[in-house]
């Protein structure tokens, strides 16, 4: 199975999530694929997984809002046709628990626009927040929440459960 992750970083840490996710694919084709350096053909594979920080530093206008790189990206044209999508955004629960994980929001948007298939929902249960855009109308994340601030001990388990889920959801 070819597997590319697309992702979007300002400080590392969603590279560093995206490189544990892949090592728990060892039997696939993968590439980790910088967002701004994306060709069109990156964008299509058998397992296409995006990821991103839901960016929230004072030197935004507003929070919530994607890191650069992906600002730069116009992913509202990209055509996710037929396309199987996996999300998972990092976000701090407590400091910005107003716009944890908007990010998977944000993505999932055109990805659902454009007729993609959108794998990896995650309950909200076990996250503590007030609001997010990265919430669907049956009250499930639109891919893995990953918290590096306040709970990185559960990351590699979330990481792991996550994985094992996307696997079971391609299968079925």
């Amino acid at each position: 199975m070819k597997i590319n992750l697309i992702y979007g970083t300002e400080t590392g840490f969603t590279k560093s999530i995206g490189e544990d996710i892949l090592r728990l694919f060892p039997d696939d084709e993968t590439r980790l694929i910088k967002v701004d350096e994306a060709a069109i053909e990156d964008w299509r594979a058998d397992l296409l997984i995006l990821g991103a920080p839901t960016w929230c530093e004072p030197r935004l206008d507003t929070f919530g809002e994607y890191s650069d790189d992906w600002n730069e990206t116009e992913i509202s044209n990209i055509d996710f046709k037929d396309q199987t999508v996996a999300l998972f955004g990092l976000g701090d629960q407590v400091g910005y628990g107003d716009n944890f994980v908007d990010a998977l929001g944000m993505m999932a948007e055109p990805v659902l626009k454009s007729g993609g298939k959108l794998i990896g929902k995650v309950p909200v249960t076990n996250y503590n927040y007030e609001d997010s855009q990265g919430v669907d109308d049956q009250g499930n994340f639109y891919g893995l929440p990953i918290d590096e601030d306040n709970e990185p001990t559960h990351s590699p388990q979330r990481i792991m459960d996550w994985v094992k889920q996307l696997k079971d959801e391609i299968i079925s």
